[in-house]
């Protein structure tokens, strides 16, 4: 399974999508994790830390090309690499305004077969904002974040042929880790 995994800034998904990597690797089975924001910044050595998006459109465009054009590679051919998360956003809201956070060329040639947008609970997303980033986000804001990557995630889903569309709570007091391994690993699983 090629999953492309979305979210809202404040949803921590590295540190979950890793969790669930190790939680494949328990029960023999390897998730390979992109963490696209990483990569960004492993090519934008200049930029610094919590501030890639205040850069000019056009480098954070070339950042963000640069690290799925390595993705693609690591990843090719798709059948010795069965099980690959892409860890990245839908969109951005910033300063630029909304903007898409993809390429539609690259994302067909990845192939995912199937965009998973994590979500979380309002209150805990924006608990996370002002405890770990630099950000002045209302309950509103977060909400309104929420909807614009679910809805950019469904509908790029819809533009892959055979690509699947699923929304997953990260969860607070539940272990949602294993419905992600599920969702990659045993994905004709009821």
């Amino acid at each position: 399974m090629r999953a492309i995994v979305t979210g809202q800034i404040g949803m921590d998904k590295k540190r979950y999508l890793n969790a669930a990597a190790d939680f494949a690797g328990e029960r023999g089975r390897a998730i390979e994790i992109f963490h696209v924001g990483d990569m960004m910044y492993g090519e934008g050595r200049d930029v610094r830390p919590g501030r890639i998006l205040d850069l000019p459109l056009s480098r954070l465009n070339s950042l963000r090309r640069a690290a799925f054009k390595d993705i693609i590679a690591a990843t090719s051919p798709a059948d010795e690499h069965p099980n690959v998360v892409v860890n990245t956003h839908a969109t951005f809201r910033w300063r630029h305004g909304l903007f898409s956070a993809f390429d539609f060329d690259q994302i067909q040639k990845f192939e995912p077969n199937m965009m998973i947008c994590l979500v979380d609970n309002i209150e805990v997303v924006h608990h996370r904002l002002h405890a770990e980033h630099e950000i002045d986000a209302t309950l509103k804001d977060c909400m309104v974040w929420r909807e614009e990557e679910i809805l950019a995630t469904e509908l790029l889903s819809q533009a892959i042929p055979g690509a699947r569309f699923a929304i997953l709570s990260r969860g607070r007091h539940t272990d949602t880790r294993k419905t992600l391994f599920r969702l990659v690993c045993r994905p004709d699983m009821k």
